[in-house]
């Protein structure tokens, strides 16, 4: 396995840090679209410029794009709205980055206000993940969704999409926290659709706790993966400047580096 880091879990802002990955020897990284009152800042060239100074600077890849503004504007909004004209704009922003950045997976989450709870939510989620295959068709992006259905529920998601260029971004906490699903089990079943792995913990919380410290059961799932032999990036997602993990120490960095000591003798 490829270790990385998603950038909103370093305590730094934009692409300079990067040299944070240099220095705890990580060469990967998940990087964000930004937000739509701020303009999709990645969407900019002298951002993307930017942001390959310093990936070429620490030899860092991009491995995956997300687009985190659907958790505040979710696909599940209907057609012909303001929010649903932001998602689709978003989108479409995302896919074009992603080819221009030669990032290949383009994540987009369904939680929050895009999370999935009706049938009616379900079918603007499958219009929607269509919509983006279809735009990465004859590229090599792939779109991967994230989200919190049921074994069952990803299993259909991923035959009503029916699409090749549609891949699941895995987390190792999010089911457990929100709908106390067997994570392991879940690898077990899911796993020929998963393209990348978050991993965080916490004891009833979002992000509260350092790997293996929680209750999410973070030790069995790695070792599915393992018997799995995948050989992925497993991005580090805990939130370390924010409570509670905060809370554990004064140096958020100091925190981020024990996930790394403890996310590198796992899988070793």
């Amino acid at each position: 396995m490829k270790i990385g880091v998603c950038h909103w879990s370093i305590p730094l802002e934009g692409p300079a840090a990067m040299d944070i990955l240099g220095d705890l020897n990580l060469m990967g990284i998940q990087i964000d679209l930004g937000s739509y009152e701020r303009g999709f800042q990645l969407s900019w060239p002298s951002v993307q410029e930017k942001y390959k100074e310093y990936a070429k600077k620490n030899d860092i890849t991009f491995t995956s794009l997300a687009v985190r503004e659907l958790d505040l504007h979710g696909m599940t909004r209907p057609d012909g709205t303001k929010e649903k004209d932001i998602v689709i704009e978003a989108i479409l922003k995302a896919i074009s980055v992603a080819k221009q950045m030669d990032i290949p997976v383009v994540m987009l989450p369904s939680f929050l206000d895009g999370e999935i709870k009706t049938e009616e939510d379900f079918q603007r989620v499958v219009k929607c993940l269509k919509f983006a295959c279809d735009k990465c068709e004859g590229s090599e992006v792939i779109i991967a969704t994230e989200n919190l259905l049921s074994i069952e529920g990803n299993k259909r998601l991923f035959k009503e999409v029916d699409r090749q260029n549609l891949k699941l971004y895995f987390d190792t906490q999010n089911y457990y926290l929100n709908k106390k699903y067997n994570t392991a089990e879940m690898v077990k079943e899911l796993y020929p659709y998963i393209c990348e792995v978050h991993v965080k913990d916490g004891n009833n919380a979002l992000s509260g706790a350092l790997l293996g410290e929680g209750d999410t059961n973070f030790f069995e799932t790695i070792k599915v993966l393992i018997e799995k032999n995948y050989t992925g990036w497993v991005h580090l997602e805990n939130y370390y400047d924010q409570k509670p993990l905060s809370n554990l120490g004064e140096d958020p960095l100091a925190l981020l580096k024990q996930d790394v000591e403890i996310l590198k003798s796992t899988i070793s």
